[in-house]
């Protein structure tokens, strides 16, 4: 999700600096503003559109760079204070692509900082970003084993042994649900994590190599399929993670191994 911010080190003439990813599907990043720093972050999504009902008045609809952008400023929410009364504010753009991508700006500031300026800035270079559809992080900042991975890969290995069927409206860009020989659904997904809450999952076993962690009772469990990265949080691991309802564990492990092969 890096790769989003395009290699770039300003904004508006200020100082940006990318912090690195927040989660699989965010980047975080900071600017220096001379009025107060201002944080950032891009994050794309991709799913279905999830219904809801009419859209406020107070959020605003423009077209940044041939693309539908909604804005959404705290600043401008009923009932709010004015601006210069809050202790900090914040402002969302959001576009979201006929394919279902999302992609969102969020910024917040301290009141005498224009963040929806910067927010317009940092989306139109995710846009430009984005239309060459990185598959893989290209920016400076940290890349990990699941930068650019298809979530719905260890799916796809199975079908040479089982029939397998993936829900599409239940696939996000870090996220794939599926069942296997029509049993229940498994849902697995990307994610970061403290490699100290990885150590206390209470049961552990390996698989092709690679490190298995979760609780048996609960269906959850997380491979580990990369070394420790530097992350926006601090130290974290790259994890998928495989959840099944039943607590099947022959249908678990078979993913789990479906997950170690592809990684």
């Amino acid at each position: 999700m890096c790769a989003l911010y395009a290699d770039a080190d300003s904004v508006n003439g200020q100082p940006l600096t990318v912090q690195g990813f927040s989660s699989a599907s965010n980047c975080d990043a900071t600017i220096e503003d001379s009025a107060g720093q201002i944080d950032a972050t891009i994050a794309l999504n991709i799913g279905p559109a999830q219904r809801v009902g009419e859209e406020p008045a107070w959020i605003r609809n423009e077209v940044i760079d041939g693309v539908d952008v909604t804005i959404a400023s705290s600043a401008d929410q009923p009932g709010m204070p004015p601006r210069d009364q809050m202790v900090s504010w914040s402002c969302e753009l959001a576009a979201r692509y006929p394919d279902n991508a999302r992609l969102t700006v969020t910024a917040s500031a301290d009141p005498d900082v224009d963040g929806c300026a910067v927010a317009e800035t940092l989306m139109r270079t995710a846009i430009g970003a984005f239309e060459q559809r990185p598959q893989h992080e290209s920016s400076g900042a940290t890349s990990t084993i699941l930068s650019g991975a298809d979530p719905c890969a260890p799916a796809d290995r199975l079908r040479a042994t089982h029939a397998v069927d993936i829900a599409p409206e239940d696939v996000t860009v870090n996220s794939c649900m599926f069942t296997v020989d029509g049993g229940p659904p498994v849902d697995v997904s990307f994610s970061y994590q403290d490699p100290a809450m990885v150590d206390v999952n209470p049961d552990q076993f390996s698989i092709g190599g690679h490190r298995v962690a979760g609780d048996e009772s609960s269906g959850v469990f997380t491979v580990v399929v990369g070394d420790v990265a530097q992350s926006s949080r601090g130290p974290v691991l790259p994890l998928v993670t495989v959840f099944e309802t039943t607590q099947n564990m022959d249908l678990i492990r078979q993913v789990t191994k479906a997950v170690a092969d592809q990684f």
